[in-house]
């Protein structure tokens, strides 16, 4: 049976990592998890592709701190913007900008809003399915929203309840920080988001919740009770966490 499987490793403010792959090629996006953790996923998965290649979104240690230390050649090709690269301090990249086609997946990398070098979203499409990973982001653009309209998975940052994060233990800083268009989506932007991009089949999974400032239910609720009362459908709606990650998804095609 062919097909595109997804999975979430990890998600949330100690590590970041999904996985999107097929019979000849492994898409990591993002590695703010040990090489030890994902090789046990991959081996609990059973992947092992002949081609494997890295995505770094940006250069906070979250997302990339399995990788810019290495001190051995990788056994996979790493991409990221150029500015992300210097400042990650990895060595050995290529630089994307716009689209890069490995094997059957065309993966565009789309400019979003948060405080790192150039941090982007990552909109991975094959055989008519598209898969949205976007986090780390204080808004939403339009370019955003057209580019991730549509996928059959979509990824989305759902960070913190707005209340939780005005009333917790945080200075006033961080929290102007994270709520600020350079910091990240609260529960009730990415309501907003998902009503206008979602389609009946989009399996939807919030991530990067912050153990602080939110709760799987509240994020939850949410989204679902925003798209309840818009009538919108939906296939699935699930929170990605910390130490489990997300279902294993697999789209036939």
């Amino acid at each position: 049976m062919e097909g595109i499987g997804f999975n979430m490793v990890a998600s949330g403010s100690a590590g970041n990592c999904s996985l999107v792959w097929d019979h000849d090629d492994l898409l990591i996006i993002d590695m703010g998890i040990s090489r030890k953790r994902l090789r046990r996923r991959l081996e609990d998965l059973h992947i092992d592709p002949p081609q494997k290649s890295l995505f770094i979104s940006h250069e906070h240690s979250d997302h990339c701190s399995g990788v810019k230390n290495l001190k051995t050649r990788p056994d996979f090709d790493i991409y990221t913007r150029e500015m992300t690269g210097y400042a990650a301090g990895i060595g050995d990249f290529y630089r994307i900008n716009g689209e890069t086609v490995i094997g059957n997946f065309r993966v565009r990398a789309i400019n979003i809003s948060h405080d790192a070098s150039d941090p982007v979203g990552y909109v991975i499409e094959s055989s008519g399915i598209k898969i949205s990973v976007i986090s780390d982001l204080g808004t939403v653009s339009g370019e955003v929203m057209e580019c991730i309209k549509g996928s059959d998975i979509m990824a989305l940052e759902s960070n913190h309840d707005e209340d939780m994060l005005k009333n917790g233990p945080y200075p006033i800083s961080l929290k102007n920080r994270i709520a600020g268009r350079f910091g990240h989506l609260s529960n009730s932007q990415t309501a907003d988001v998902l009503e206008k991009v979602i389609k009946p089949e989009t399996r939807i999974i919030l991530t990067h919740l912050s153990q602080k400032n939110n709760l799987p239910e509240l994020a939850i609720e949410q989204s679902e009770t925003r798209l309840r009362n818009r009538q919108i459908p939906y296939r699935s709606l699930e929170c990605a966490t910390q130490e489990n990650g997300s279902s294993l998804y697999f789209l036939e095609i």
